[in-house]
């Protein structure tokens, strides 16, 4: 069974209640397995009933038929009920086996039904037929027979009934009209009968495609977690040896070879953006919460600013003072929120000056970037934590339109949450804040390299 022969037998239809070799085995299978669960409920509820009856029996009918109908309830009815709930709650028989045992308890029933109206003919008793009617609902609705089985049994039943109706010579009249009702009862629950087995069989196939497309999907996803692996080593990797080389061949900061120095390092930025977005799409990425004081991830900052060229002109301020504040963070994901944070301001601001600083305030740590550029747009301002949304200023540093996305995304992993605004002196203030550390805990990670996410260097 696969997915191209679900779909030819969703397209084909199956009317007849059939379908095609390699899906009808295993529907049967997971049609008997649901009548097992099934009868567990329905055959406490019909026991039940048959005991109730039993009771009326004795209250309602003459003494001497009273005996005989409670004696084949309980003799008969009840027992054999009995055994379907003990062997529906037993690892055996198989589920198709146990189909077949409860078919056979309907028959068993329904022949007992029969017997009871036959002994009350016999004794002159004017017992309704309606218990047969009972029965047939109750194979058909709550006991949730197949079509094809439940149908031909049921007019075994039929059939029985008119036998005994014949047996006692019934008057013609009204064994007809007995027999009229009883078999447009019995006709209504084929219908009814069809429709929830058509019905079921179409949410077999849906259950068993979405399954195969389930272990696709999760197949692909196992696929591109392999790749995203693989393609993180193997793209970063020439890019730090052509660092390396250029680093060795450029000693001038305004060399050619330091400014490619400065392109690769973007470039690496690119791709960590790059990575970052599909591990998260993949569920790759979670969070290692634990104390972190900012004045390590401030130096890291400050490190891989003046490392790189690409914010010429400009002027990063760190506020060390609030350096002190520790929040509940994962190091490695919050160095990648302000690094993401910083060079945005740096390189796509068009201001001169970005400020790096934090406050505390009802246990809450706002970690604030702000710069004195063009500031936010107008039209982008709902949506600028939207994947591939970018202003329209100039850069020299083009960028996907991902790296707020990134930090929208990781700041959630870590229950906190971001934002941004204009400032009224002009430029933007983009803002992450999380909870503080509150108590006094052993000393957090204060690593000039936060461990747990690999994180480019430039």
């Amino acid at each position: 069974m696969d997915t191209e022969q679900i779909r030819q037998q969703q397209a084909a239809g199956f009317g007849y209640l059939r379908f095609g070799p390699a899906l009808e085995a295993p529907y049967r299978l997971a049609r008997a397995a649901l009548i097992r669960q099934r009868a567990r409920p329905v055959s406490i509820a019909g026991f039940l009933l048959f005991l109730v009856y039993a009771g009326m029996d004795l209250v309602t009918l003459p003494p001497d038929l009273a005996r005989v109908t409670v004696s084949i309830r309980l003799a008969i009815t009840c027992p054999v009920i009995a055994i379907v709930v003990w062997l529906a709650y037993r690892p055996t028989p198989s589920d198709r086996v146990f189909e077949q045992i409860y078919l056979a308890a309907y028959l068993v029933g329904g022949l007992c039904v029969v017997a009871i109206i036959g002994v009350a003919r016999s004794m002159a008793f004017p017992l309704p037929y309606e218990g047969m009617i009972l029965m047939l609902m109750f194979g058909y609705f709550a006991m949730g027979l197949p079509f094809l089985s439940g149908s031909l049994v049921s007019w075994v039943l039929v059939a029985s009934y008119l036998l005994v109706e014949l047996w006692t010579a019934e008057p013609a009249g009204d064994l007809l009209i007995n027999l009229f009702f009883l078999a447009t009862a019995n006709v209504i629950g084929m219908i009814g009968a069809w429709t929830s087995e058509y019905r079921h069989r179409a949410h077999f196939l849906d259950r068993q495609l979405l399954k195969h497309l389930h272990h696709a999907a999760r197949q692909e996803s196992q696929r591109k977690t392999e790749l995203i692996t693989a393609a993180s080593h193997d793209l970063r990797q020439p890019l730090n040896v052509i660092d390396i080389t250029l680093q060795t061949l450029a000693p001038g900061p305004d060399s050619v070879a330091e400014q490619l120095r400065d392109r690769v390092r973007h470039l690496r930025r690119l791709l960590g953006t790059v990575f970052d977005s599909a591990r998260l799409n993949e569920g790759m990425i979670t969070a290692e919460l634990q104390p972190v004081r900012l004045a390590g991830l401030y130096q890291d900052l400050e490190d891989l600013v003046a490392d790189s060229q690409s914010q010429e002109g400009m002027v990063l301020e760190v506020d060390h003072e609030s350096g002190h504040h520790q929040v509940v963070a994962d190091p490695s994901l919050l160095f990648r929120v302000l690094q993401n944070l910083v060079f945005n301001a740096l390189e796509h601001s068009g201001g001169r000056r970005v400020r790096l600083h934090a406050t505390i305030d009802a246990g809450q740590v706002t970690v604030e970037v702000s710069d004195d550029g063009r500031g936010l747009p107008a039209e982008l301002k709902d949506n600028l934590f939207l994947p591939y949304v970018r202003g329209h200023g100039s850069s020299d540093c083009p960028g996907l339109g991902l790296g707020l996305t990134i930090v929208r995304e990781f700041i959630a992993l870590m229950h906190g949450s971001c934002g941004a605004r204009s400032r009224p002196e002009g430029g933007a203030t983009f803002w992450v804040r999380l909870p503080a550390v509150t108590a006094s805990p052993a000393p957090g990670p204060d690593s000039r390299i936060p461990s747990g996410y690999a994180r480019p260097v430039g």
